[in-house]
């Protein structure tokens, strides 16, 4: 097997060993939040928003270290420290200390703004541009089955151990992903970081610069933040759709909904083989809106909205593979650390705010759906028109 090959399945491996721990962990997280009564919507804004507020915070460092710092190391040391602290929260929670989630939920985030950037950029030392695409679909696919399989275990393991077994399960994910980020195997000598460090500001300001300078990254970043303003609603509301619609399982389905419609949505990704233009992969938010909006009008059965939020999250998927391949190939390597940072960054801006604006709508009415699902419609409709006018 060649290095490459070595390194699309190491990068796999980690990545699903890292995602299925993290599933388990926040469905039971979400679930047990959403059980407190009263509290609920409150201690759901803080679980929710904090970690967005970190990301915020941190991002761009985070960015910075991808670029100036050993790659490789700083996803062994951010697993390991996400290990620790979701064994001491395993060790020490109890329903009465609820706060302890929101805060052990910040600390993975305050990691997870270094490793996530360095993740992505790490990519372009291990393979190809052609290996790029082929992994970024491959991955995508694989992916969806981990999430489909997740809910199911989540659910069959928080009713027979406990919502602690989730947090366990994680404790033992970043571990292995630990191990695993120690083989990677660069395809060239990467240069020294030594050599390329620099002020953390004068490093941010670069980043923002070359964004600054390419249309099209600008475009993806401001759609991307809006996006996400709503879709922080729809995350908010999904936990809360047992009560909706008056089924004890119907959050689970919903999430194993999405993940086969990611499955669809990425495995036709590779079928195409080919990357496609802002221009052309802009199209696919029409079909992440749509379905959103008409969903409270046609929920009369609880299969429906199950239906619905599998195509939307299809759609996304095709969206989100075409814009990293395109951003982790055509970005120079020594700013793709920062790019992913500043992009990631603004996209989660108004993520916290979106979050605590929903939670004065009724936590047990579909309609907080058609407002999410009309705010992307219209964000696709205004970023269509500014992609035209680029190209007149």
């Amino acid at each position: 097997m060649s290095k490459e090959s070595r390194n699309i399945v190491r990068l796999i491996a980690r990545g699903q060993t890292n995602k299925f721990g993290n599933l388990v962990y926040d469905y039971g997280n979400k679930l047990l939040i959403a059980g407190l009564g009263a509290k609920a919507g409150f201690y759901m804004s803080l679980y929710q928003s904090g970690e967005t507020i970190v990301g915020i915070i941190f991002d761009l460092i985070g960015g910075v270290f991808a670029d100036t710092r050993d790659r490789k190391r700083i996803l062994v040391v951010t697993d390991l420290l996400a290990a620790l602290a979701t064994f001491i929260v395993w060790l020490l929670f109890s329903t009465r200390n609820a706060a302890l989630l929101v805060v052990v939920n910040i600390v993975l985030a305050i990691l997870y703004a270094f490793n996530s950037p360095t993740y992505k950029a790490i990519v372009k030392d291990l393979l190809s541009k052609a290996n790029i695409y082929r992994y970024n679909s491959y991955s995508k696919t694989i992916s969806e089955f981990i999430s489909v399989v997740s809910p199911l275990l989540g659910m069959f393991l928080i009713s027979a151990l406990g919502f602690r077994a989730g947090m366990l399960v994680n404790a033992a994910s970043f571990l292995i992903s630990a191990a695993i980020e120690w083989r990677f195997e660069p395809i060239v000598t990467p240069k020294p970081r030594s050599a390329l460090k620099r002020s953390t500001l004068a490093a941010m300001r670069q980043g923002f610069g070359y964004i600054w300078h390419d249309r099209e990254l600008m475009v993806v970043l401001v759609a991307s933040s809006l996006i996400n303003f709503f879709f922080a609603g729809y995350e908010f509301a999904l936990p809360f759709t047992n009560q909706m619609g008056h089924f004890a399982h119907l959050y689970a389905y919903i999430l194993i909904a999405e993940s086969v419609g990611n499955i669809i949505g990425a495995t036709l990704n590779g079928l195409w083989g080919k990357d496609l233009s802002l221009r052309q992969y802009s199209h696919f938010l029409l079909g992440v809106a749509l379905p959103i909006v008409i969903l409270p009008f046609v929920s009369f059965h609880w299969l429906v909205p199950v239906v619905l939020c599998g195509l939307s999250s299809g759609f996304m998927t095709v969206f989100n593979v075409q814009m990293f391949s395109s951003l982790q190939t055509t970005v120079a390597a020594e700013y793709l650390g920062r790019v992913f940072s500043v992009i990631f960054t603004v996209a989660i801006l108004f993520m916290p705010v979106g979050t605590f604006f929903f939670a004065t709508f009724s936590h047990t009415s579909w309609l907080i759906f058609s407002w999410v699902g009309a705010g992307e419609l219209v964000v696709y409709l205004v970023m269509v028109a500014v992609i035209r006018s680029g190209h007149r």
